[in-house]
């Protein structure tokens, strides 16, 4: 079949630093960009010291890889924490750092923006010019803003629009969260796809969560391709596999359907996401990789709230 005009951003933690020369060789090759995490995947919910830790050392290691000499092939960017967190201008620093240290960054994704101030003010705290923001979407507040935060962008700051669903979701207090194969999930992102057409600024689809369906992420892009008509599709991933890279001979329509209004089903469901959540965490990492699908903290704080534990 004809290549997809697709263009995937992969996510990647700092934690492990001292491995990423390594990891980011299966990059070189292929059209994909790197997010450098300092944010989500240098969390422990259930330390705060440790999350302190490990965010240090995510920064460590963004500092760490601009000491290396190492050339990167693939466009690269860093994901801050949120403004006003106790991590965010240690971040910016760190950043600076890497820029001074001769690592090329092409931009910050800044989560949880609701007002375009809050983009401007980190794009003036930047030691570089080139360097563009991609604000990432993530509450109701965020949804209802986007059109005036991107007429407010008279300079073209904003690069690119990134959904966040599971920080919505959270946000939203909804459960269970919708999947790609939800009428659910696309009605919340229709709204922020039609806005990014209108305005023409790229859009990011949020992290694909099903890390062994590989048939419903290539109907997902190929959905995005027919029904928005866009020239080329840009997706987020949280693991590495090529079959989510390189699309098959053939892909399947999406079919879509209503989320069970049954509580049995969504208490069912909570069940699967709390015990499966902390089984497969990692001990440096805020999210867990069960066999079949990744596990957002929010996932979880959410399915704990549900159940009442």
């Amino acid at each position: 079949m004809k290549t997809l005009p697709i263009h995937p951003f992969q996510y990647l933690s700092l934690v492990r630093y001292k491995g990423l020369k390594s990891v980011l060789k299966n990059y070189e090759n292929i059209k994909i960009s790197i997010i450098l995490d300092l944010e989500d995947s240098a969390q422990d919910l259930f330390d705060q010291k440790k999350t302190l830790e490990l965010k240090k050392i995510a920064r460590n290691g963004l500092i760490f890889l601009s000491k290396q000499n190492y050339k990167i092939k693939n466009n690269l960017f860093v994901r801050v924490n949120k403004i006003g967190s106790i991590d965010f201008e240690q971040d910016l620093l760190a950043i600076n750092n890497a820029i001074n240290n001769g690592i090329k960054l092409n931009g910050i994704f800044l989560p949880k923006v609701e007002t375009f101030l809050e983009i401007e003010s980190v794009y003036k705290k930047i030691n570089s010019s080139d360097l563009k923001v991609v604000p990432i979407i993530e509450s109701i507040n965020g949804v209802k803003n986007l059109i005036t935060i991107l007429e407010e962008d008279k300079n073209k700051i904003i690069s690119y629009i990134h959904y966040g669903h599971f920080d919505y979701c959270l946000n939203s207090n909804l459960w269970p969260f919708p999947e790609p194969y939800h009428y659910e999930f696309w009605n919340i992102v229709e709204n922020i796809i039609k806005i990014c057409i209108t305005k023409k600024i790229n859009f990011i689809q949020t992290p694909f969560p099903l890390t062994q369906n590989y048939d419903l992420y290539w109907s997902m892009v190929k959905h995005l391709i027919d029904k928005y008509n866009f020239e080329k599709v840009f997706c987020s991933l949280v693991n590495y596999d090529k079959k989510f890279i390189f699309p098959p001979k053939s892909i399947k329509k999406l079919k879509l359907k209503n989320i069970s209004k049954k509580k049995s089903h969504h208490t069912i469901f909570a069940k699967k996401i709390y015990n499966e959540y902390l089984k497969f965490k990692s001990p440096k990492k805020s999210f867990s990789l069960s066999k079949k699908r990744f596990i957002a903290p929010h996932q979880f704080l959410m399915a704990k709230k549900y159940l009442g534990k």
